[in-house]
């Protein structure tokens, strides 16, 4: 008797590639290297909030493991996000309104894929979406996706390339 195993299902973000086991500290120098591709860090009026699920390797926006607490910590307490929120999985026309202390944008981001064994190369997906704040002014629908390999130089973690992705 033969038994038919099921195909792995072919991974939309990273195909072929592992999770890199990185520390927490280059995991956190990973996703500033990947938010300062999308967004003017050093603005004062930039409000971040984070997703605290991480963006599942296949493709859409359900599923995903939830980003390690440590990380979450670590992005609050350096200043690159001020809070957490949910993505919605499904497009809707109700614009997305978030606890905060005003508007801006939840980000969800992927686990770091290695793209080199010397752990110094990296590749990471990145969802972004408008959010609005309770009684506040309506916020567009904007979402987008956007893929990021970054790389190391000596300690510092610096966006190399950005590839734009279809809407999730």
């Amino acid at each position: 008797m033969a038994f038919k195993c099921a195909p792995e299902p072919v991974a939309y973000r990273g195909p072929g590639l592992e999770v890199d086991p990185l520390p927490v500290g280059d995991v956190v120098g990973v996703y500033r290297a990947a938010l300062g591709g999308a967004f003017s860090l050093g603005d004062p009026t930039l409000s971040l909030l984070v997703d605290p699920r991480l963006l599942p390797r296949g493709q859409g926006l359900a599923g995903g493991d939830i980003m390690p607490s440590a990380v979450r910590s670590a992005m609050q307490r350096e200043r690159l996000v001020k809070g957490t929120c949910q993505v919605p999985i499904e497009k809707t026309r109700t614009p997305l309104v978030c606890q905060a202390d005003g508007p801006g944008y939840v980000v969800r981001l992927s686990a770091p894929l290695a793209l080199s064994t010397g752990h110094d190369s990296v590749q990471v997906h990145l969802v972004v979406q408008q959010y609005a704040i309770p009684k506040g002014p309506v916020a567009e629908r904007l979402r987008f996706e956007r893929a990021y390999h970054v790389v190391r130089r000596g300690s510092t973690w610096r966006a190399a390339q950005e590839a734009r992705l279809p809407q999730p």
